[in-house]
């Protein structure tokens, strides 16, 4: 299980605050690494509205404790309770959030190159947890014992991110987001895991859809965009894998199917061995500047600007020899 980090903390950019969408009243208490990990315990009643839409800048999830959150996310409202938990990828477009009836929520958010980093190098994960994370907006109610799990993980978090002497702050907070990963993907297993005579009389036909179109959408999305495609390998309507999408992700069909095909148009372009025309390509494209528009929409960046960014990020997902040869350039 190896974990590049590179080590050029000295070109990184300081800020006094972690970018944060919430309202900076509500933050009690907080730690976070510039451009890497932030953690913060939220308490209070606010409301933000945004003059235009603002996609999160880092990976966020929030277990809301008490009260509730109420949040418009690409035009449409989402109400979410206590006991719940809210994944807030980085696609998601974000016009207002409210706080309300004594809310109390724990939060963490990465850079999203940690959470791919996490999925690429270990997998011991269920099938469609990956997909869950990337792609839904969580809302699942909790038992009173998860709930105190991941609120105790991420309280570790601020704990150890508040630690400013550690030799080796990123390595350890790196293993505290992976072991809050690693609770989730538990709580997950234990409600729609599969290959146990108990889970599986449990798991509605519904569940076993979803996890048969994230397996399709794995294999096929590169070159399949309609959702007549997955449809007919599922042997369902349309409009019946559109309704379990939506109940299940809480959001649309189309909006996993961008999101996904971005998602792996983000991960081609990581390399440095594909020219944006090849990744163009290799995503069934028609032409680089029809690729070029669709990536600007759902990440705000072309595809240009998105490796030159990468120069900047804290992880690197590049090759080994790629990496050594950075390595022997800063030495």
């Amino acid at each position: 299980m190896e974990h590049k980090v590179t080590k050029m903390k000295e070109k990184r950019q300081k800020t006094p605050r972690p970018a944060i969408l919430f309202g900076e009243k509500s933050v009690k208490r907080v730690g976070y690494i510039d451009n890497y990990i932030f953690a913060c315990e939220i308490e209070g009643e606010d409301r933000i509205t945004y003059p235009k839409p603002r996609k999160p800048k880092y990976h966020l999830v929030i277990i809301v404790i008490e009260g509730y959150i109420r949040m418009v996310i690409n035009g449409e409202e989402f109400v979410f309770g206590e006991r719940t938990y809210v994944n807030l990828p980085t696609w998601s477009d974000v016009y207002e959030i409210e706080y309300g009836n004594g809310f109390r929520a724990m939060v963490t958010a990465t850079d999203r190159s940690v959470v791919e980093d996490i999925f690429r190098n270990r997998n011991p994960f269920p099938p469609d947890f990956k997909f869950r994370i990337d792609h839904g907006l969580g809302g699942n109610i909790m038992e009173q014992g998860d709930l105190d799990i991941l609120c105790r993980d991420i309280s570790n978090m601020i704990d150890s991110l508040s630690n400013k002497e550690h030799h080796f702050a990123e390595e350890i907070n790196y293993a505290y987001f992976y072991i809050l990963l690693t609770d989730m993907a538990d709580m997950v297993w234990r409600r729609y895991g599969h290959f146990h005579p108990d889970h599986h009389s449990e798991m509605k036909r519904s569940d076993g859809i979803l996890k048969e179109f994230s397996e399709l959408l794995a294999q096929h999305i590169q070159k399949e965009t309609s959702v007549g495609f997955y449809a007919e390998k599922l042997c369902i309507s349309k409009q019946y894998l559109s309704l379990i999408v939506k109940e299940k992700m809480k959001v649309t069909i189309g909006t996993v199917l961008s999101a996904m095909r971005t998602e792996i148009a983000a991960r081609m372009l990581r390399d440095p061995d594909l020219t944006i025309q090849q990744v163009a390509e290799n995503m069934s494209f028609s032409d680089q500047s029809s690729f070029g528009k669709f990536f600007k929409k759902h990440t705000g960046l072309s595809p240009l600007r998105y490796r030159q960014n990468l120069k900047k990020t804290l992880l690197t997902l590049r090759p080994k020899d790629v990496l050594d040869e950075d390595v022997r350039q800063m030495g």
